[in-house]
């Protein structure tokens, strides 16, 4: 059972720390996932670029906690880690949920007079600004749930068939789901940070439009790159997404 006991457990992990690091990548995944959904990610073509990902209650390590169930759950206390580090020029990725906590987690550093991104790279989420239309996840049963992302390949096989699993993948998911389709948007200024957009060109999730819509949220440089794949084409393409973001970080001051 989760509970809601006071965690002392890092929201960030550190997946590579190499000896002098120019810049730092710090990634935040998708609904239900944790720090190892980028442990692939290590072999980042770029060995000067420390790499963290975001760790949130309810799942791995921290799976006795309970999931938060509002966004600034999850950006206050990544924003209050991350200022603790050895100062770095550091970008943002985020994918799915993950794009959305990316972007809020960069307007909040603004808001708080703290150093934002060189960078935002965003994936397979349409501009926070568009209301997409996509029906509300978190409100379908269990077995409505587990078909829409068994469609969207969004858990393994292995999970879905697995009753004791599912009973712990399931709540953290729905609280994810429920944190992100809770989200209200608000108009402020643009980021100053260049925004990189990644999207599936198979995800039913987005839109060509919804994704360039993100130009709108960068006073600075965009670029939006369509892969092959579904809602997580950021696995099955992850060779090419990882040289783009090498290719974009090397503009991260």
């Amino acid at each position: 059972m989760l509970t809601a006991r006071l965690s002392t457990a890092s929201w960030l992990v550190p997946l590579r720390r190499p000896e002098r690091p120019r810049a730092r990548l710090v990634c935040v995944p998708n609904a239900g996932g944790g720090a190892t959904t980028f442990r692939g990610w290590a072999d980042l073509p770029a060995d000067d670029v420390e790499l963290w990902a975001v760790r949130s209650p309810g799942r791995e390590t921290r799976i006795g906690e309970k999931p938060p169930h509002r966004l600034s759950m999850i950006v206050d206390p990544v924003i209050d880690e991350l200022s603790r580090l050895a100062p770095l020029p550091f970008a943002l990725f985020g994918h799915s949920m993950g794009a959305l906590v990316s972007f809020t987690t960069a307007r909040r550093l603004r808001s708080r007079g703290l150093p934002g991104p060189g960078r935002l790279f965003v994936s397979g989420w349409n501009a926070p600004q568009i209301r997409d239309g996509m029906p509300r996840l978190g409100r379908l049963c269990d077995e409505d749930l587990m078909r829409v992302l068994h469609r969207l390949d969004g858990i393994p096989p292995e999970v879905i068939g697995n009753a004791e699993l599912m009973s712990l993948v399931m709540p953290v998911l729905r609280a994810d789901l429920n944190v992100a389709e809770s989200y209200v948007h608000q108009d402020e200024p643009p980021l100053a940070c260049p925004i990189s957009v990644f999207g599936g060109i198979g995800d039913p999730t987005t839109t060509a439009a919804g994704l360039g819509a993100w130009s709108a949220q960068t006073e600075s440089a965009f670029r939006l790159r369509l892969l092959p794949g579904g809602h997580f084409f950021v696995h099955t393409q992850r060779r090419a997404v990882l040289r783009a973001i090498r290719e974009d970080l090397g503009t991260c001051r």
